[in-house]
């Protein structure tokens, strides 16, 4: 999109990712405002200041979503584009191998020893599974207007093998300020 014109601001909450997002943009001769940042929390932006809000398949690290869709929201101006990837429950339920169904949902490390336990022997961060309706009605509840929506697999392993889908993208046009 920088290509395009457009001014690019990156908000992650760590610090190796925004010196990453940084070396990148040096290396492909673009700039970008790089913030660290929690998701969870008030974003730092003004009311209205986006035309676009990216927002990768992190919900997974989250686990109350809600707040996310609100902010993102918040900050893009009438007539914006919220883009989302959204991680669905499938990747939560089945073992490393992908043959067995062995957890139950919601996946919640916060709720479950053995959850946490699994977590922290894989050393991927705390993750959250959230079902699809946690995730688009929470659009649709913060005011959004879902306009579009692809499907995808994990790109390999077994569940990708058998066509299984386990990511959903979606597109949402704030049509309107919110009333509250």
């Amino acid at each position: 999109m920088y290509h395009l014109g457009a001014e690019c601001t990156v908000l992650d909450y760590s610090s190796k990712q925004i010196e990453s997002e940084i070396l990148v943009a040096e290396r492909e001769g673009y700039s970008i405002k790089a913030l660290e940042g929690d998701m969870t929390k008030i974003l730092p932006f003004e009311n209205e200041s986006f035309d676009i809000v990216f927002h990768p398949g992190s919900n997974c690290y989250v686990e109350d979503v809600q707040h996310i869709f609100n902010e993102a929201y918040r900050v893009l101006k009438k007539g914006g584009i919220f883009l989302a990837a959204l991680g669905n429950e499938i990747n939560y339920i089945v073992d490393s191998e992908e043959k067995e169904i062995v957890w139950k949902m919601p996946f919640n490390p916060l709720k479950d020893e053995a959850a946490k336990a699994f977590m922290m022997d894989e050393d991927c961060g705390m993750q959250f599974s959230h079902d699809m309706t946690e995730q688009m009605v929470g659009q649709l509840k913060a005011g959004f207007t879902l306009v579009d929506i692809y499907e995808d697999t994990n790109g390999f392993g077994r569940l990708h093998e058998l066509n299984i889908k386990t990511y959903i993208a979606t597109k949402a046009i704030k049509l309107r300020n919110r009333i509250n």
